[in-house]
């Protein structure tokens, strides 16, 4: 009777929480020389921030899984962190379109400035694409958002710039409010672009930078946006709209990525994944992350990224 009563008790466990066999394992492996900050994934391509050690004050690395290539950039883009600045400093978003990466660097006080560089294993020096300061602690003043093949969009302010592969600017607009969040997929009716603006509307941008699509989401701050083949990916409180669909996460739950009809997301210090259709839920990595820290893991067609600590790790194939 107790090994039937141990047997119930770890079906139980499966259903709650997902299980070890549940669990993404890695294909491969980098170590780094410091804790990582930020991670981002497009495609076979993984970039990630590496935090301050002896010889700079971080860094960022472009590591292609499929060649097994890995380069540093960045090493000069933060300067004077053994001066101690009161507001912080770091590179807390990153974001690739394969072989070009970007990165946002921020440097705090009263105000805290950011400066987006970026740079590609063929011109390793970084090019600074634009400076903003804003008070500290308050919204950054310059939005990263995820990257594809196509290009990388960023923000100042209002204004969206979407730079692709080669380094040539696809479009800038401007959406006449701060853009708070910012992301980038396949969308309906040929929309790339989504972002999330301090006025609650949520638009859609076409490769070009025309609107595709704005909604006027004034039922309460949007925590999250994704973008796929359904449409604009929307999460308000615990409710997570999904092109025409909606999905309910537990509480505390926050989507950190959306991939082929299944939401990535966080609670706690686990991340799990939840497919639209069914609702099936199931753990995916388990990463010690404080509360108002987000879990450095990213997914994308080809495979998924994520890092526990100095750790990176790759694995290929689906989420489950």
């Amino acid at each position: 009777m107790r090994r039937i009563a141990l047997a119930l008790a770890a079906l139980a466990a499966v259903v709650l929480t997902g299980t070890a066999a549940a669990l993404l394992t890695p294909g491969r492996s980098v170590v780094n020389a410091a804790p990582v900050s930020a991670l981002s994934v497009t495609g076979r391509s993984v970039a990630y921030a590496v935090g301050q050690t002896k010889a700079n004050c971080g860094t960022v690395r472009l590591w292609d899984t499929g060649t097994r290539g890995l380069w540093t950039f960045g090493s000069r883009t933060i300067i004077g962190c053994e001066e101690g600045f009161s507001g912080g400093f770091g590179i807390a978003q990153v974001a690739t379109s394969g072989r070009r990466v970007f990165w946002v660097t921020n440097v705090g006080g009263n105000f805290t400035d950011y400066q987006l560089w970026t740079a590609t294993p063929t011109r390793k020096t970084p090019l600074r694409l634009a400076f903003a300061s804003s008070e500290t602690g308050g919204p950054p003043a310059i939005v990263l958002g995820n990257g594809t093949r196509e290009a990388v969009p960023y923000a100042v302010g209002g204004t969206v710039t979407y730079v692709a592969e080669n380094g040539a600017r696809l479009f800038r607009t401007d959406l006449g409010s701060p853009v708070r969040l910012l992301a980038t997929g396949a969308g309906p009716r040929q929309a790339r672009v989504v972002a999330a603006l301090a006025d609650g509307r949520v638009v859609t941008l076409s490769r070009a930078g025309q609107v595709v699509s704005t909604g006027q989401e004034g039922s309460g701050t949007v925590a999250a946006i994704a973008l796929g083949l359904p449409g604009a990916v929307v999460q308000i409180g615990r409710t997570v709209t999904v092109g025409t669909s909606s999905v309910t996460l537990p509480t505390g739950g926050l989507v950190l990525d959306y991939r082929q009809g299944t939401l990535v997301y966080r609670k706690g210090t686990q991340v799990r994944a939840r497919v639209v259709s069914s609702g099936a839920d199931s753990l995916l990595q388990v990463i010690a992350v404080k509360p108002w820290q987000t879990p450095p893991f990213s997914t994308d067609s080809l495979g998924s990224a994520w890092a526990k600590g100095a750790t990176v790790s790759w694995r290929s194939g689906p989420l489950s």
